[in-house]
């Protein structure tokens, strides 16, 4: 007896800087969002589900070029700085308060002299 081969086995590639990516349409670069936010197929123009694959998938550009050099990694404790900061000028605008909201390029040099570098990998 032979056994069949599900289609809902995740097929995993490896993009050209060794990371892997798996094969579905959330990573095509034919898939696109219509007004609803309802993912469909650029080329047939119809519906899918986010775990859909067929014959024509392609790797999008985004997840091809994910791990080249030009990519740097934050460090999470400036991602919490920088949410901390965001919060709290939102909190005051909420309560009424006239602020004007901190330049990220202020708040990156700020975080810079205390802590160091921003980027976990530079």
């Amino acid at each position: 007896m032979k056994k069949k081969i599900s289609s809902n086995v995740d097929v995993m590639l490896v993009n050209r800087y060794g990371i892997t990516v798996k094969k579905c349409c959330a990573s095509c670069q034919h898939k696109c969002l219509d007004d609803f936010a309802n993912r469909k197929c650029e080329l047939t123009g119809h519906k899918v589900r986010s775990k859909y694959k067929c014959d024509d998938w392609q790797m999008c550009e985004q997840l091809e070029l994910m791990g080249c050099e030009r990519g740097r990694v934050q460090r999470r404790e400036y991602q919490l700085t920088l949410m901390e900061v965001r919060a709290s000028e939102s909190l005051a605008m909420q309560r009424g308060l006239t602020i004007t909201p901190k330049k990220l390029e202020d708040i990156q040099q700020e975080f810079e002299t205390e802590h160091g570098s921003r980027f976990l990998i530079h």
